[in-house]
Order: C-alpha cells, then sequence, then structure tokens
C-alpha cells in the first residue's frame, strides 16, 4: 500500500510538469482561456499570485462555418490587449454566451450550497469527453481545484468592443490622486447618493456627481470607465462592497474614473450614519 502511495505521488508530480496548465499555474503565470459562445465570448486571463481574473467579453456575430476555435481564441487574446505571437489560449466552446453570472454564483454560493460544488465539478469533467476543449483533464483538475477558492470579488469584467485593444485591467489597488467618481441611488430610499457622497468625501474622494438613478435595481454595481480600476478598486472597498466584481466599461466615456449605482441591497449602515 504505501508503494502504491509513492507511486501514485510520484505520479501526480510528473503530470504537474507535463501538462500546460499545470505547469503554468506552478510557475505563477498568466492562464488564459477562451469561452467561445456564437454571439459572445469570454477571455478569462487567471493570474494565479494575487488570485485573479481579469474577464474580458465582446459580442460578435456568429462564426463562419468552419472556424478553427483555436483562432478565434488567438483573436479574443489579441482584441483584449495581448500579443498572439507568445501566446498560449486554450477554449472551451459553449453552446450560447458565457453566463459569468452563473460562475461567480457557484464560486460564492457552493460552500452553503454544496451540491452547486458537485454539479461544477461534473459539468467541467464532461467538457473534455464532449469535444467541447483543449484543455485536457488533469489541467481541467488543476484549474477547477484553483478556481473553487475564487469569489466574485477575484473577478475585473472588461467589455470590449470589436475595435478595442489595450492593457489589461491592473488586479491590485494603488494609491493616487484623489479618485473622482459618481455616485447613483437606485434603491428607492431618500437621500441614500448624498449621504454615501457625504462619507467618501471625508474618505478623500471627488464626488462629481451625487444623484437619482433611472430606474430602481435590485443589486449595487460599481462600474469603472477606464482600463487602470484603481479608482473603482478604491470606491468599492470604501463603501464594504469588497464581494463586488467591478465592471469596466473602457468604451463608455465619463469625466469620472468610476461610479457606484446603489441598489435596494445596499446596507447604509456601512456609511457609518
Amino acid at each position: 500500500m504505501l508503494a502504491a502511495g509513492v507511486a501514485a505521488a510520484l505520479a501526480l508530480a510528473a503530470a504537474q510538469y507535463l501538462f500546460p496548465v499545470s505547469r503554468a499555474l506552478m510557475a505563477g503565470r498568466d492562464v488564459n482561456i477562451a469561452v467561445l459562445g456564437e454571439r459572445a465570448s469570454a477571455l478569462l486571463v487567471y493570474r494565479p499570485g494575487p488570485g485573479a481574473v481579469n474577464a474580458f467579453t465582446v459580442s460578435h456575430p456568429k462564426p463562419r462555418p468552419g472556424a478553427l476555435r483555436s483562432q478565434r481564441a488567438l483573436d479574443l487574446f489579441a482584441l483584449a490587449g495581448g500579443a498572439t505571437s507568445q501566446a498560449e489560449v486554450f477554449h472551451i466552446a459553449v453552446s450560447s454566451a458565457p453566463d459569468l453570472e452563473v460562475l461567480w454564483g457557484a464560486l460564492n454560493g457552493w460552500r452553503a450550497e454544496p451540491a452547486r460544488f458537485f454539479d461544477a465539478a461534473v459539468w467541467a469533467g464532461g467538457l473534455r469527453a464532449s469535444g467541447t476543449t483543449d484543455l485536457s483533464s488533469f489541467d481541467l483538475f488543476c484549474l477547477f481545484s484553483d478556481f473553487s477558492g475564487l469569489g466574485s470579488s477575484n473577478f475585473f469584467l472588461t467589455e470590449l468592443s470589436r475595435q478595442a485593444r489595450g492593457a489589461e485591467a491592473p488586479a491590485g489597488v494603488e494609491a493616487g490622486p484623489a479618485p473622482r467618481v459618481e455616485i447613483f441611488n437606485a434603491s428607492g430610499r431618500k437621500d441614500l447618493a448624498a449621504l454615501a457622497a457625504r462619507r467618501l468625501r471625508g474618505l478623500g474622494f471627488d464626488v462629481i456627481t451625487a444623484a437619482s438613478y433611472h430606474k430602481l435595481e435590485k443589486h449595487t454595481r460599481i462600474l469603472g470607465f477606464s482600463r487602470d480600476t484603481s479608482a473603482a478598486l478604491r470606491l468599492r472597498s470604501a463603501l464594504g462592497l469588497d464581494a463586488l466584481e467591478v465592471r469596466v466599461r473602457p468604451s463608455q466615456k465619463s469625466v469620472a474614473g468610476a461610479a457606484v449605482i446603489l441598489g435596494e441591497d445596499f446596507d447604509e449602515d456601512s456609511l457609518g450614519r
């Protein structure tokens, strides 16, 4: 039994060097995964060091018949600002648009609902058998193991246009000039935007807008308007919203670096009346 255990350990160690994703994870290098849908796709750039995922999403026409998935993956990587000459981009094909909120829901909720974990494991395990990915079964296992420790706050979402091209969003928060931000009250509660503005100005933010939103929203959202996400991340932290993903829209012009839309789920006690 001891010999069998040693053999299994050696086989696992060897496998970690034989498979490309496993090698990248051990070396702390980025792993690029293109999730390819018919009308929309997403590029997930997983950074194992900080445990962050830059997620780039784009809508596009239906691919022509016979289009190679590997080329589509490289094209998506290039659109997000990557250098395709040295890129290793893996792909997963899905039947519809990638639903990242389902992924975040599973990552956030599987500890409370273990069935979500097993459902996700079955889905990941079936990818190779269905021929919808070029990831090996072992690499899928390694990625699944790493992703199980993440949540929606580890994701930084950038919406691309087909013409967009540029550097990826940074994964951390850096100190800098006072972030210029906007606040919109979509909660239906009176004076919430003003209350948040007072709190943020006390923390050194340059609040240029504090107003009502044009409709009610159930969920609070943090928006960034530049690939430099430092303003959005500082805004998220100041409001105690660290569990939220940051949605980056560099194509949406704004004089602010970031905005928060306060939804019905926002806890105003976090503002410290």
